[in-house]
Order: C-alpha cells, then sequence, then structure tokens
C-alpha cells in the first residue's frame, strides 16, 4: 500500500494564489480609482488617496501577503499616472507602510474605532510627508488645503473600503 502525499485541493491552491495577488490588485485598482475626476461627478473638487487605503488596510491585516516592493509598485504607478514628482507618492507609501508595521500590535484586535483612527493619523503624516515632499521639489511652500481636503475625504471612505476589503479577505480565507 502506498501513501500519495496530501496536497491542497486546486481550490486552495487557487485560494492561497489570489490571496497573494488580491492587496497588489486591490491598492492597484484604488490608485486607478484615485484618477476618477469626481468633481465632475458630485460637483466637489475632491481626489482621495484611495491607494493610501489599501497600504494601510494590508499593511494592518495582512502584511505577509503585501511585500513593500508591492506597495513601493503602487506608489511609483500613481506618481508616473500623476505626473508629479517621480518616487513621492512612492516613498510616502513605504514610509506609512513601515510606520503601520511597526505599530500594528496596537490595532490588531481592538475595535473598528482605534483602527480607523490609525488611519487618520496615518493619513495625516502621509499627508504632510506629502506636502512637504511637493513643495521642496517644487522649490516652494505649497498651500496645504488641496492636501487637507484629499486627506479629509480619504478618512472618510475608509470605513467603506476596509469593508470592502474584509469580506474580500474573509470569502478568500474561505475558499484556500
Amino acid at each position: 500500500m502506498s501513501f500519495e502525499p496530501i496536497t491542497p485541493s486546486s481550490v486552495g491552491r487557487a485560494g492561497k494564489i489570489a490571496l497573494l495577488v488580491l492587496p497588489f490588485l486591490a491598492g492597484f485598482l484604488c490608485m486607478l480609482l484615485s484618477f476618477v475626476p469626481f468633481s465632475r461627478i458630485f460637483g466637489v473638487e475632491i481626489a482621495p488617496a484611495f491607494g493610501l487605503i489599501a497600504v494601510y488596510y494590508w499593511a494592518v491585516q495582512r502584511p505577509d501577503v503585501f511585500p513593500p516592493y508591492g506597495v513601493f509598485a503602487i506608489g511609483l504607478f500613481y506618481d508616473l499616472l500623476s505626473a508629479g514628482p517621480l518616487g513621492l507618492w512612492a516613498l510616502v507609501y513605504l514610509i506609512i507602510f513601515g510606520l503601520v508595521l511597526s505599530q500594528r500590535q496596537l490595532m490588531i484586535g481592538r475595535t473598528f474605532s482605534l483602527f480607523w483612527l490609525g488611519f487618520l493619523v496615518s493619513s495625516v503624516i502621509a499627508g504632510f510627508l506629502g506636502w512637504v515632499l511637493a513643495s521642496l521639489y517644487f522649490g516652494q511652500v505649497l498651500s496645504p488645503a488641496p492636501v487637507l481636503v484629499q486627506m479629509a475625504a480619504t478618512v472618510a471612505l475608509f470605513p467603506l473600503f476596509a469593508k470592502l476589503f474584509e469580506q474580500l479577505l474573509q470569502r478568500l480565507l474561505v475558499q484556500g
């Protein structure tokens, strides 16, 4: 009698592959969503930093499946598409990712309010870093108003995206 090694089913393997791809894909789609002209849709000049939501969420919930090079790539794609300073948001996203990783134990297993508060703090830091780096790049102090509006809109939309990411993650974990 010979025994075959126990291997995961094809559904299980597909679930594991999807779990490895999902954070980057979610971050990339969020980054693209940042370029939707919401001002034409809602009549209000807003441009939330959707990519930042993905970076924060996955850094807290599953950093094992969202490596720093994925974070860097999303930031770099944003920089390329926005025609802004190359590397600015890639650097900001990496700094936020590292900061969140260093503090994630404070948020694991806690209430959603604390999770959201952590995102608020991360958004303030990201907005400030982005504003300072852009001001240095352009050689003048830029108005902070657009960054404040962007980060406020991003923080306000965070619960919606966190819920969506949570549902996606739960479905993948059930399948895997």
